[in-house]
């Protein structure tokens, strides 16, 4: 439906707050929209809750628990918009989001994604970072959109809904393909794609990315095609609480990053300095073998260490990490040792092997140097 923006809003045992969720939809100046609730195998009362609502825009779908990509898969078969926006059941959104960003669709035919900025909040509603995305993104300490992205215009000419104090908010367009490879830009509930986008990108792929990281391969898709906009204002609150998931699954997202790059690497590799892939890459098999090990899998750590240290061999941390986990069996089964030794990583003689590493140019120099460490562990 031209102009229709459909909302997949994915709920598993969320009774308790997607009604916020919800509202916001319905509180959208632009009001051509169709709330979709994506009901993931919840055992709480969400049919009763949704079932609540008179608007016929809201509609309620229930499936096999199936996880977040399944929902949001669902979500997108049953969409019947020109537009299709992610919202996650503990967010909410501004109500001059939707309006702001598809007048930024209407003025640029070629852009085919849109994202912006967020706010953080608690459940009771405080605000804890009124600009939070470049704070949960550590990747726009690297990134510069204003550099290299051009500025067509700022938040008030795109809605008179727009608050004074985020008026002068500018929007950006560019390519942002080979700036995903060093690291996802995109939040998804601050997101909305343009239907003819996702038909030449496709839906997530979670047989590609593994347990974590599938909002990330899905827009990196989305980006490969074309231009995409991001506007520089909070459009969406983001709570922060215990049970999100992105605080839950370290081990999966670090896991499913990986396995984005490898990816991207044989598909279609970025047009970055090799310095920069290489760095990328170090990093990311270092976040996984410290993920593994955090885990208690030190035989699954010990070789992502070792390759994030053969990419980038000045890495103290890593080369640390990489000692302990080449300890003798049974030395970390319990929480205790385990503390212990991390809290060694900070402590010699870890850390000046671990400098002593990074001079290191070759396995029997490295090894050398790891078994005095091993014998007084």
């Amino acid at each position: 439906m031209s102009g229709l923006v459909s909302v997949v809003i994915p709920s598993y045992n969320r009774a308790h707050i997607v009604r916020e969720s919800i509202d916001s939809v319905l509180a959208q100046s632009y009001g051509n929209v169709e709330a979709l609730v994506i009901d993931d195998g919840s055992v709480d009362n969400t049919r009763e809750v949704v079932g609540t609502y008179t608007d016929p825009r809201v509609r309620y779908f229930y499936k096999p628990n199936g996880g977040l990509s399944s929902a949001r898969n669902f979500g997108l078969s049953v969409a019947k918009g020109e537009y299709i926006a992610f919202l996650d059941s503990d967010d909410a959104w501004r109500p001059w989001k939707i309006a702001a960003q598809v007048e930024i669709f209407r003025r640029h035919a070629t852009v085919g994604l849109i994202w912006s900025d967020m706010s953080s909040f608690t459940d009771g509603g405080t605000i804890l970072d009124e600009r939070h995305l470049r704070t949960y993104y550590s990747v726009y300490n690297l990134v510069n959109l204003e550099e290299t992205c051009t500025r067509p215009g700022a938040l008030a000419e795109l809605t008179p809904d727009a608050p004074a104090d985020l008026a002068d908010c500018p929007y950006y367009v560019g390519d942002i393909f080979s700036h995903m490879f060093i690291g996802n830009l995109v939040h998804p509930p601050t997101a909305i794609v343009r239907r003819e986008r996702l038909r030449k990108s496709g839906p997530f792929e979670p047989e590609v990315t593994g347990l974590g990281a599938e909002d990330y391969h899905f827009y990196f898709r989305i980006s490969e095609l074309g231009p995409v906009a991001f506007l520089d204002a909070p459009s969406t609150l983001y709570r922060v609480h215990a049970s999100q998931m992105s605080t839950c699954n370290a081990l999966h997202e670090a896991r499913g990053n990986l396995n984005v790059l490898r990816h991207w690497m044989a598909r279609h590799p970025p047009n970055l300095d090799k310095s920069v892939i290489r760095h990328r890459l170090a990093t990311s098999y270092g976040w996984l073998g410290a993920e593994e090990l955090r885990a208690g899998n030190p035989r699954a750590a010990a070789p992502h260490l070792w390759r994030s240290l053969r990419l980038e061999l000045r890495q103290p941390r890593a080369a640390a990490l990489l000692i302990i986990s080449l300890l003798p069996k049974g030395t970390l089964n319990s929480l205790r040792t385990w503390k212990r030794a991390m809290r060694r990583v900070a402590n010699t003689p870890l850390v000046p092997i671990g400098l002593a590493l990074s001079d290191a140019d070759t396995v029997e120099q490295i090894l050398q140097l790891v078994q005095p460490v091993l014998a007084q562990m």
